[in-house]
């Protein structure tokens, strides 16, 4: 005979659970949401959504071009304006002064939506002038000043703003990046000179280039059950981030000391440009998730690029004293780009450099 007690007992605790569970699971949806997004569903490419060959930068945004971007963090609405960056259409009457930014996937808006990117954050709180985001995944600070060489607004300039981040080094070196063709800058004579252009124009621009689903279908059909719950999927993630780590063992990680001679040329050129045309260039130093995370004790790969910025004689600002600070998470779980907590601080440490600046001027004076 059943012990009426015990069945007390046993219902009690499957109630405690249950409640407990549910308690968890609203707190992470509300506080730290991570949903679960189908291998199905994702349809990021090598290629890049929303780009095209580019005979000059090797690929560019595609004009006017609009779709869902999907990936293993976030489900995004991309659409680019009639030049093709990701960004609003702009004023071509008024002549506001302008603030022009330059970057890669960061500045882009990796995996976050149009509304939380910082440029746009930073937008809102500069009304008065005309901001302009010309950056585009993928490129290195070579494609960025390719891109601001060819960039014409006829209103005047105020700031140009450069985006560094840890694989712009690795960018610049490269002739081929993400599988891809590109131009590089070379060094003749002591002289920076272009090569790679035009660039080849390779099969893969004109093959549709899907990620297909390889794997078992029934086990990501038991994966799109479970992990309807944002708890259970952060445990899981969790699991397979400890045993990566565990195999990358980050604690022994060294910054790779790539040779930055071409970089130091290429921030000189374009220090050079942004000031013929009347504007100042600042340069915001975005850390690696390794460093903010403390996943590695080795010395931050920004170190080299302080040094060459002091030496040129630019102005600039690491953002990782902000990102550290940041109590929330900063970066998404999987990969290496910043979630909308992140974009928000960027946003803020940008106006509050700029603001604060001597050399700053508002457009309202």
């Amino acid at each position: 005979m059943t012990n009426p007690n015990m069945k007390l007992k046993l219902t009690l605790s499957f109630t405690a659970i249950v409640i407990s569970f549910l308690i968890i699971e609203i707190g992470y949806r509300i506080f730290d949401p991570f949903p679960y997004f189908s291998k199905f569903e994702i349809n990021s490419t090598d290629h890049g959504n929303l780009s095209a060959y580019h005979l000059r930068y090797g690929w560019s945004g595609i004009p006017s071009g609009e779709e869902l971007f999907v990936t293993y963090n976030n489900r995004v609405h991309l659409k680019n304006n009639a030049e093709g960056f990701r960004d609003i259409e702009h004023n071509k009457v008024e002549k506001k002064p302008a603030i022009v930014f330059l970057g890669d996937s960061f500045t882009w808006g990796y995996e976050v939506e149009f509304d939380g990117m910082f440029v746009n954050l930073f937008r809102n709180l500069l009304p008065e002038y005309e901001i302009f985001n010309l950056a585009h995944r993928g490129y290195g600070t070579d494609q960025e000043l390719l891109v601001f060489q060819d960039w014409h607004y006829e209103g005047p300039l105020k700031w140009v703003i450069l985006m560094f981040s840890e694989n712009d080094v690795s960018d610049n070196n490269s002739i081929i990046r993400y599988h891809k063709p590109k131009p590089q800058f070379e060094i003749i004579d002591n002289r920076l000179n272009l090569t790679g252009v035009p660039v080849p124009e390779i099969t893969e621009w004109v093959t549709k280039n899907q990620r297909q689903f390889k794997g078992i279908i029934w086990i990501e059909n038991l994966k799109i059950i479970l992990f309807k719950s944002h708890f259970i999927h952060d445990l899981y993630a969790r699991y397979r981030l400890f045993m990566f780590n565990k195999k990358m063992n980050w604690k022994l990680y060294a910054v790779s000391k790539e040779d930055l001679t071409v970089t130091e040329q290429i921030l000189e050129k374009l220090n050079k440009n942004v000031e013929e045309r009347g504007a100042k260039l600042i340069l915001f130093i975005i850390p690696s998730k390794i460093e903010i995370e403390n996943l590695s004790e080795s010395s931050p790969y920004q170190e080299g690029i302080i040094k060459m910025c002091r030496e040129l004689g630019i102005k600039y600002l690491d953002l990782a004293g902000p990102l550290s600070n940041l109590r929330k998470r900063a970066y998404f779980r999987i990969g290496r780009h910043m979630n909308a907590n992140g974009h928000e601080v960027v946003a803020h440490s940008i106006y509050r450099k700029l603001t604060g600046d001597p050399d700053f001027e508002s457009a309202n004076e």
